[in-house]
């Protein structure tokens, strides 16, 4: 009941963390790829080597957040990805007790959370303004017909971008 479609995988299911964790791992084998020829390389800036990781790293980890709902593992993974890259790029190890928020500030990189979230909020309004005829329309619109599961509810797509959750 699963299939590959664009490189993400397709459930029946919609199993948000092995999404996540697949896309995350393809990340992180990218940024191995480049840590010896790029990350690693003392003649080259910072900032170049950041413009290499928004424009290689960031899109494989946050393909298609804009269509899902996140909840903490997906956030902690995003996270643990991006940290990762990110100290390789500056040369900082975890041994070296450097703050994650130091890291971002010298590398001038927002929180991929807080970057999806915008991208999440971008494209709501962007669906908002759509003909009421169109697929994405119609699919933001529409409540489902069937009783939910036992248990606690999952987090919606449009509860993910509220203002309401922050971390």
């Amino acid at each position: 009941m699963t299939f590959k479609y664009l490189g993400a995988n397709i459930t029946s299911n919609r199993n948000l963390r092995e999404e996540v964790r697949n896309q995350t791992s393809k990340a992180a084998l990218i940024s191995g790829y480049l840590r010896d020829i790029i990350w690693r390389n003392k003649h080259m800036s910072i900032g170049s080597k950041v413009r290499i990781y928004k424009t290689c790293v960031r899109p494989v980890m946050t393909y298609a957040a804009e269509t899902r709902a996140e909840n903490t593992t997906t956030k902690r993974l995003l996270r643990t990805i991006e940290m990762r890259v990110l100290r390789s790029i500056t040369g900082h190890t975890l041994y070296d007790m450097k703050r994650s928020e130091e890291i971002r500030d010298t590398c001038k990189v927002s929180d991929v959370v807080r970057w999806t979230r915008a991208r999440r909020r971008a494209w709501g309004d962007h669906v908002e303004r759509m003909a009421v005829d169109r697929m994405a329309k119609i699919a933001k619109d529409q409540k489902p017909n069937s009783s939910r599961l036992p248990g606690r509810p999952p987090k919606r797509w449009y509860e993910s971008w509220t203002s309401a959750s922050q971390d």
